[in-house]
């Protein structure tokens, strides 16, 4: 009887840390001159989840984000904001070919004005924790691999 519960009790554990993980979450390293930086970040790949981003969260696990992708065939500057969203972020654009082409750092919380560090074409913005830039050296130029 008492291995039973153990086993159901292991059981119950096991599926309390899968529900932890996002499900959509992917790894994703950026490629610095001090080092890869990993994390694991959540994809915004729809319209519907671009739009939703990282609204009305109260905090974010270190070494997590959120990567929003755009269509390749037609990248384009991308302009974000910070609507409703609660905490600070670091956001990188990144260009099709995975390298950084703009960076907005420690952006204002539900802040309406328009984040676009760049005039250039991007495919991709990664939204990371405020101060992960300045903490990792993080630079225009750095290779940013998913």
């Amino acid at each position: 009887m008492f291995k039973k519960q153990i086993k159901v009790f292991i059981f119950l554990i096991v599926l309390m840390l899968s529900a932890c993980v996002k499900k959509d979450s992917k790894p994703l390293t950026i490629k610095t001159s001090n080092g890869d930086v990993h994390y694991m970040v959540e994809i915004a790949d729809t319209d519907e989840k671009r739009t939703k981003g990282l609204m009305w969260r109260e905090k974010m696990p270190s070494n997590s984000g959120m990567i929003f992708l755009f269509d390749e065939s037609h990248p384009q500057p991308i302009a974000m904001w910070m609507k409703n969203t609660l905490i600070p972020l670091d956001m990188l654009f990144i260009s099709k070919e995975g390298k950084i082409i703009g960076i907005a750092e420690n952006t204002e919380p539900m802040s309406l004005k328009i984040i676009s560090p760049t005039h250039k074409a991007a495919s991709m913005v990664v939204e990371i924790n405020a101060g992960e830039v300045k903490k990792h050296a993080i630079k225009i130029g750095n290779t940013v691999v998913f």
